[in-house]
């Protein structure tokens, strides 16, 4: 038999949803319910984040195992294993099991097919008569269980990953809090204890000033705190026929302008790059302040050089305001003692990072393998 992605075991059938699931619908339950009705009982909504839950109320309209899914918006399709007592908003579909079938495992092989039916328009839509008659791949029910423990074993193991990210990450806010909160410590202008310089770019128009090897960093790419590389790269023509200017390894970054919450954001280099106007780089007097302890302290107080350029408006920095914004200057020592504890509190986060990237794809090909008999689990 075959299913739309390939062909599947003899000892598995195609079925449609319908055949597996009784299926319903949430109903309206507005904010002021949740307020009005407070309580255990989660409440979930067409929203991913939380595990789409909205809130919580005093009663419940569903009890036991089932799955959700997002009937409208941009997550239509969306599908939640659901165990316990619990309501939905409107916007979610309900699947209750029929007969002897782990729910588990269709939480995770039914987004699969359910997202290809999604009708895309200005308000995505997967409304209950349409996933009803959706088909997917059954396998025995022995085969479903071990398939969901597998699956289930490598989310445990990536929510205990995120967790620790989370405490570290709390960690490292509530150290910067207190390192940098301190009265004691002398203060002053970026401009007296650094040179701040910024960057230019040469001419789109002009083929022979690009793709060189010369580096060259855009606003955007603060995002990677730690600079290691850049996306693009100019030619010798195009750093001689430009203000670009080259910055050295540890200067600090700066985003004066760019989309959304890049304006604000540092980072520091771990390479010798040009960049764009768009950018200051701070170079700091090595005798009197750590360009690590600076990168920090500018990353804790992000939200102040939005506040200095104008709050969350179309307002940028520039480099008049960055000279006079004022730092902290504790002796160089105490700095280097600061951005040693908070790099190492970073590798962690860095290290768990990974490891959850890592288990990602272990699950998404564990899910490509299991989910469509092309690797067969021991009963």
């Amino acid at each position: 038999m075959e299913t739309a992605q390939r062909i599947i075991p003899k000892e598995w059938s195609i079925k449609k949803v319908e055949d597996l699931f009784e299926i319903g619908r949430g109903r309206v339950i507005s904010k002021k319910e949740i307020q009005q009705n407070p309580g255990p009982f989660p409440v979930y909504s067409s929203q991913t984040s939380n595990g789409g839950e909205f809130g919580k109320i005093g009663t419940y309209d569903f009890e036991g195992e089932y799955l959700t899914w997002t009937t409208d918006g941009i997550y239509a399709g969306a599908v939640f294993y659901r165990n316990g007592k619990f309501n939905c908003t409107n916007v979610c579909g309900t699947l209750k099991p029929r007969g002897h079938i782990d729910a588990r495992f269709f939480s995770y092989l039914l987004p699969l097919y359910a997202g290809r039916h999604v009708v895309r328009t200005a308000n995505p839509k997967l409304m209950n008569n349409v996933m009803a008659r959706v088909s997917i791949p059954v396998p025995p029910i022995k085969e479903q269980k071990k398939i969901s423990e597998i699956l289930v074993a490598v989310d445990r193991i990536i929510r205990g990953t995120d967790e620790i990210i989370a405490v570290t990450g709390k960690l490292k806010r509530g150290l910067m809090q207190h390192f940098f909160a301190k009265s004691e410590w002398n203060r002053k202008k970026i401009a007296d204890i650094a040179e701040v310089v910024t960057g230019g770019t040469p001419k789109t128009s002009v083929p022979e000033y690009w793709d060189g090897s010369i580096r060259w960093m855009s606003s955007g790419e603060v995002n990677l705190r730690r600079v290691r590389d850049t996306e693009k790269m100019i030619t010798q023509k195009g750093f001689d026929n430009s203000n670009a200017r080259m910055l050295p390894l540890g200067t600090v970054m700066v985003a004066l302008a760019g989309q959304g919450k890049t304006r604000g954001k540092v980072a520091i280099l771990e390479i010798e790059t040009t960049c764009n106007q768009s950018l200051a780089g701070i170079i700091p007097n090595a005798n009197l302040l750590s360009n690590e302890f600076l990168f920090y302290n500018l990353e804790y107080r992000y939200q102040e050089l939005r506040d200095i350029s104008g709050g969350e408006g179309r307002a940028g920095l520039n480099l008049k305001l960055i000279k006079e914004f004022v730092v902290p200057v504790p002796p160089l020592q105490e700095q280097k003692k600061i951005a040693t504890a908070l790099t190492s509190i970073d590798k962690k986060i860095s290290i768990n990072q990974k490891l959850k990237a890592e288990l990602n794809l272990l699950k998404k090909g564990l899910m490509q393998d299991l989910l469509s008999g092309k690797v067969r689990v021991t009963i």
